[in-house]
């Protein structure tokens, strides 16, 4: 038995060389997407498994699909991360349908990007979902559910990795199943009063607020880390990219405006308050000059006494 995968992103990589290393995959649709070096990338890993690719584009994608899967005669696709919408007439081309690998517990995290949202929400767990594929993004019946911890210090991309590595054992799982050598699968419709789809992140979404609490833009900064190059602020009129910090709910700061640096020497770093009474160090961020440590950074002249900007700051065209 073999299936067909359609991939657009590297989360779908360690999955798919586990099925070519089965002799599972048929071949393999990459589509043509403004983000020209991941795609390529893609095309070259399958090509270097020998694996056949056809490129894919939005204007006839159904005809293009039906057209490559007729002569295939694979049982399934999987899919993995795909931009746009697929028609229900070609969605029931395979026997068992196209099935979606969705990086985040259904139907809680619907949606394009959900690891920015589970993040940033203080989630303690993510998850590798198996959907079957339906006329709606993310709506479709579960068939596996693999649970990925997100740990008090993960960031968007430790996180990915750890989603993308766990989605080789749900892949092959679900090959097993497929082929009936384990137990069926039985799809299980997703409780609609539990749905919650979650939108692409905006500029305002990736802003620091100061008056958030230590711990809330800690997860912000994880969020962002390495897709945004991190939560945004601003230190003199200057785009501040916060890429790591270290919360401290309990710091009673005292009656100052949130976003003022507490600190700024050798001996206790770089601590800003924020929230009430709250404060959080600086570990590491990047300016237009590269990338520093909050000792660094310290070593560019910033005293005690200023005071980071606020989102409304930032200028659209600096993100």
């Amino acid at each position: 038995m073999q299936v067909a995968i359609i991939i657009s992103s590297a989360l779908g990589l360690p999955a798919l060389h586990a099925l070519a290393a089965q002799g599972a995959v048929a071949s393999v649709a990459v589509p043509l997407l403004p983000q020209a070096d991941e795609a390529e990338q893609l095309v070259q890993v399958a090509t270097t498994l020998g694996l056949p690719v056809v490129r894919l584009q939005r204007p006839g994608l159904g005809a293009a699909l039906a057209e490559w899967l007729t002569p295939l005669a694979a049982t399934a696709v999987l899919v993995f991360t795909f931009p746009w919408r697929i028609p229900a007439a070609v969605l029931a081309l395979p026997a068992h349908g196209f099935l979606n690998f969705h990086f985040a517990a259904l139907p809680g995290y619907r949606g394009p990007e959900p690891l920015f949202w589970q993040i940033r929400n203080g989630e303690t767990a993510g998850a590798v979902t198996v959907h079957r594929m339906s006329a709606d993004f993310d709506t479709g019946p579960v068939l596996l559910a693999e649970p990925v911890p997100i740990g008090p210090a993960d960031t968007h991309g430790l996180h990915r990795a750890r989603l993308a590595a766990q989605a080789a054992p749900v892949a092959r799982r679900l090959l097993a199943s497929l082929c009936g050598e384990a137990q069926a699968l039985v799809p299980q419709p997703q409780q609609e009063a539990q749905a919650h789809y979650w939108p692409r992140a905006t500029l305002a979404d990736v802003c620091v607020r100061w008056t958030d609490s230590s711990p809330a833009i800690d997860r912000l900064v994880r969020a962002a880390n390495p897709w945004n190059r991190g939560a945004l602020t601003t230190l003199r009129g200057q785009l501040l990219r916060l890429l790591g910090v270290t919360p401290h709910p309990a710091a009673a700061t005292g009656p100052v405006p949130p976003g003022t640096v507490l600190h700024a020497d050798a001996t206790a770093g770089l601590w800003v308050a924020c929230g009430t009474g709250e404060a959080l160090r600086l570990d590491m961020v990047a300016l237009d000059e590269g990338y520093f440590s909050g000792m660094q950074l310290i070593g560019l002249g910033i005293q005690p006494g200023e005071v980071l900007g606020d989102f409304s700051e930032i200028l659209p065209t600096q993100a």
